[in-house]
């Protein structure tokens, strides 16, 4: 019976101690290789100046300007250099906590890969990205299509088949990530077109 109570404490303990877990400290204890611009000190000065409330901005070992945006419980924003961005949100997932990692590069056109890690930081997997098909948006209000606007949706599909660049945003209080197709490097005529019938798609982690 004492060892059944002890066993039942336990496990409620380590309950209590996951639930505890706040981004602060996974940022804190990452590895290196998830982040290798950054020392622990550079991620240690990030959350004692953010926490207080100054701007968080430190240099990391090449010098450049490292600037952490947001920092939740369950979440942090972090610019980690002039042409990337890195979003990290703790999940919960078929009952297992996991921590997303969302990387986005600046091309000049947006583009991002979402990584699942472990509480350990063991590697899951890679978040698959939304086909383009999923991107076009088909309101009611226009129908009937026209020959027209059949070909102009297949111009946009096309060039964007050709191009599929996606940046991705970790949805705040969701387990969920956010995709835009970018259409910068679209021709200046389908952008026009493109930017009136595309629409960001949100997906389940």
């Amino acid at each position: 019976m004492k060892k059944i109570l002890l066993l039942s404490v336990l496990f409620f303990v380590a309950l209590s101690s996951c639930a505890q877990v706040r981004m602060r400290d996974v940022f804190a204890q990452l590895p290196d290789s998830v982040l290798p611009l950054l020392t622990k000190n550079n991620r240690l000065d990030c959350i004692d100046f953010i926490e207080n409330n100054m701007e968080a901005r430190v240099k990391n070992r090449f010098n450049d300007h490292v600037v952490l945006e947001a920092l939740t419980d369950d979440y942090l924003s972090i610019r980690t250099s002039e042409s990337s961005k890195v979003e990290m949100k703790i999940i919960v997932q078929a009952g297992d906590s996991l921590i997303a990692v969302n990387r986005t590069y600046y091309g000049p056109v947006e583009d991002s890969e979402v990584r699942l890690y472990g509480m350990d930081w063991q590697f899951v997997r890679i978040v698959s990205r939304p086909e383009v098909k999923y991107f076009l948006m088909l309101p009611d209000s226009i129908r009937p299509w026209t020959p027209e606007m059949a070909d102009t949706l297949k111009m946009i599909r096309s060039e964007a088949d050709f191009l599929p660049l996606l940046k991705a945003s970790l949805a705040v209080g969701k387990s969920q990530v956010v995709w835009t197709l970018q259409t910068k490097e679209f021709s200046k005529e389908i952008k026009k077109v493109a930017d009136r019938y595309l629409q960001s798609v949100t997906m389940d982690l």
